[in-house]
């Protein structure tokens, strides 16, 4: 047997290297240490990074394979790899080793140039080169067309280029002799994901976990699955499930949070959000979610708080803008309100929503002129229900009858028997004194069950 060491920059990597290294039979046992310290020479200055040291003990038989898969999958450009012969074996230890080794590709002695071309690709696939890749990989598979690595690369490589079905046939050959590879196995999964078939997606990612229970970002890719096909219950029992194993998971947070605020369970998607905002303070959409969570609780001032900090990162960003505005029309401030909802107009001059929610807060402020402008402008985008009606509000304001019952009769010309409407158009017949017509309007009211009590 013999013992190697590498060393990667973080414990995510170090995980990562241990796990895969061990599912593709090519270890027995890896062991993860640090964080350490490395002093070494860089373009001849000396250089100090925190690093994460791997003990890695394999049977003797592997080196080159397991050499061939390091050189591929190691986040680093020139991998550190040591390795020395172990002296002394328990026979037990060992017996135990070769058996856990046992897969009929690790008798297989690499080819030189298709371990040349392996690592190529990966070269290039690690440098988002994927065309060189791709071209690389073909050139491989040309020369052993069962080998695992080159098939999962050209998979990998497919999958990038957005060539989903290719991808998939790439993994589904791996899988034909190798059913547990989990390289194959997340990439189906990944690859079905990118064509947006989640059920078709889950299968296989079901499949990795019960050989790499511990994925944090399989599990995350499970639960958006299942959350995207309805299955909220097991959407969320993986998101927890991610949580366990790493409780500060941004993504775990993130999804488990946002299914929370989906069926408004307020106090656990709050309870998510703050945690992730208190790991990262930059997740707009999280912030402009606690915000619409207070604003719903009326804590208009509380909510006004997130949005802030939203148009603090991004100014422009709507969500946050119409919830200030909201927000201060619930305070009464309604100057205010037109303030924030004017800056969405800068980018959306033609959002008949927020024109006349504009339009309204003006005619409160009894700037008539400013609020006619913005309900015609309204008008001129397409037919404005909410439109007329304020328009047919200020005319009474100004005693123009005429003009108010004009507004009133468009409605009701789209959309007959309208309740609003109809009683809008009984305060301009009273405003004008027609009891004819205050009659008609009245009977209409009491045919819809809208009648005076």
């Amino acid at each position: 047997m013999n013992i190697g060491w590498t060393t990667v920059a973080n414990v995510e990597d170090a995980e990562r290297l241990a796990r895969e290294v061990v599912m593709a039979h090519l270890a027995v046992c890896v062991q993860v240490e640090g964080a350490i310290r490395s002093f070494y020479r860089w373009d001849d200055e000396l250089t100090s990074a925190k690093e994460y040291r791997l003990t890695i003990k394999f049977l003797a038989e592997n080196t080159e394979r397991l050499e061939a898969w390091i050189n591929e999958h190691h986040p680093y450009e020139i991998p550190e790899w040591l390795a020395i012969s172990a002296d002394r074996v328990h026979p037990a230890y060992k017996k135990w080793a070769e058996a856990d080794s046992e897969l009929p590709v690790s008798k297989v002695k690499p080819n030189k140039e298709v371990l040349r071309l392996s690592k190529l690709g990966r070269s290039y696939l690690r440098k988002h080169l994927y065309s060189e890749a791709e071209s690389v990989f073909r050139e491989a598979l040309e020369l052993d067309g069962r080998n695992p690595y080159i098939l999962v690369g050209l998979g990998d490589t497919t999958r990038e280029l957005k060539k989903f079905e290719e991808s998939i046939a790439y993994y589904e050959r791996v899988l034909e002799f190798d059913a547990v590879n989990v390289f194959a196995l997340r990439g189906i999964g990944d690859s079905y994901r990118g064509i947006l078939q989640h059920k078709r997606a889950i299968p296989y990612w079901m499949r990795y976990l019960d050989c790499n229970k511990d994925d944090i970002y399989v599990m995350v890719r499970l639960a958006e699955s299942f959350n995207k096909t309805g299955n909220f219950d097991k959407a969320e029992a993986f998101y927890l499930r991610a949580l366990e194993v790493n409780p500060e998971d941004k993504y775990a947070l993130l999804g488990v949070g946002s299914l929370y605020y989906k069926v408004e369970n307020d106090e656990k998607a709050l309870a998510c959000f703050e945690k992730l905002l208190s790991l990262d303070s930059s997740y707009v959409a999280v912030l402009t979610m606690v915000g619409n969570i207070y604003r719903r609780r009326r804590e208009f001032e509380k909510a006004a708080e997130y949005y802030e900090k939203a148009t603090n990162l991004e100014s422009w960003n709507a969500f946050a803008l119409f919830g200030l505005g909201d927000c201060q029309r619930g305070l009464a401030n309604l100057d205010k309100a037109v303030f924030w909802w004017s800056k969405i107009l800068e980018n959306e001059p033609h959002n008949q929503d927020l024109l006349t929610r504009v339009g309204d807060a003006m005619l409160n402020l009894d700037k008539l002129d400013q609020s006619l402008e913005h309900y015609m402008r309204s008008l001129q985008v397409g037919f404005d229900l909410y439109a007329l009606l304020g328009m047919s509000k200020l005319y009474r304001t100004q005693k123009n009858w005429c003009e108010a019952e004009k507004a009133c009769l468009q409605i009701l010309e789209k959309v007959p028997g309208h309740p609003r409407a109809l009683t809008e158009l009984l305060n301009v017949y009273e405003g004008m004194g027609r009891e004819d017509k205050m009659r008609d309007i009245r009977h209409q009211l009491e045919e819809l069950g809208q009648g005076d009590d």
